[in-house]
């Protein structure tokens, strides 16, 4: 076993995000971390934010309706969940702030947390982003055309003294940092945005194959509280 590897089946893999809504191309991630941390995580978590500092919030949906969509992907999978820690807050939704909940709820358990290529990069614009190995093991994982070397440039030019490592988890690459460890996993991609959903769902097309079968099936049972976020609709007054 590697270095610094944990205990076997006790680490817990962490997918978070907005989730406006959630899509397959993030329950296709879901998996693919699932498959990849066999017997090394036990579980892996969804964990929408409550009040995300990058993004206005006039078309995000509650956070309550974005967790019922995100627990009906989730129901026919015992290792995923939808993780509502957020929910709990009332500050601005930092990955750092979380993460120290996080670690705090799940004493003795390494976090794994799961962020594309894109976010990596801007890491230093995160509150306390360069810290983030201290909380827990960021997981790169790349959107579009982004090669080992450049995530090795990268972590070079973040964390000065950085130098490649074994990997504990197969078909990752590491990067031993002064702060921690920092992993790269290659896996697939599904070019499918929330956004893209957004659209379709406001235009009555189809979301088959975009969203899980629940996801749509709730999305349009609660049509009316739902344009008002992303429409701007507003709903009429009961009788």
């Amino acid at each position: 076993m590697a270095a610094g590897s944990p205990a076997e089946g006790q680490g817990i893999a962490v997918l978070g995000g907005t989730f406006n809504p959630l899509h397959v191309g993030h329950l296709r991630l879901a998996i693919e971390v699932h498959e990849a941390f066999a017997g090394i995580a036990s579980r892996v978590d969804i964990l929408p934010n409550s009040r995300p500092p990058h993004k206005a919030n006039a078309s995000i949906l509650p956070f309550a309706i974005r967790a019922a969509l995100i627990r009906e992907a989730c129901a026919p999978y015992p290792w995923l969940c939808c993780n509502e820690l957020e929910g709990e807050r009332e500050t601005q939704s930092y990955t750092w702030d979380t993460l120290g909940i996080f670690a705090g709820r799940e004493p003795g358990r390494r976090i794994y947390f799961v962020l594309g290529s894109g976010d990596f990069e801007m890491l230093p614009t995160w509150k306390c982003g360069l810290r983030l190995p201290e909380r827990c093991t960021p997981v790169v994982v790349p959107r579009g055309f982004y090669p080992l070397g450049r995530f090795q440039e990268t972590a070079l030019g973040f964390w000065p003294g950085a130098e490649p490592a074994e990997s504990a988890v197969p078909g990752a690459s590491c990067m031993r940092t002064p702060k921690g460890e920092v992993l790269f996993l290659p896996v697939p991609w599904l070019d499918v945005s929330s956004s893209a959903v957004r659209e379709r769902w406001s235009q009555g097309r189809s979301l088959d194959f975009l969203v899980p079968a629940g996801v749509a099936r709730l999305l349009e049972s609660r049509r009316s509280d739902i344009a008002c976020h992303w429409l701007g609709v507003q709903r009429e007054p009961e009788a």
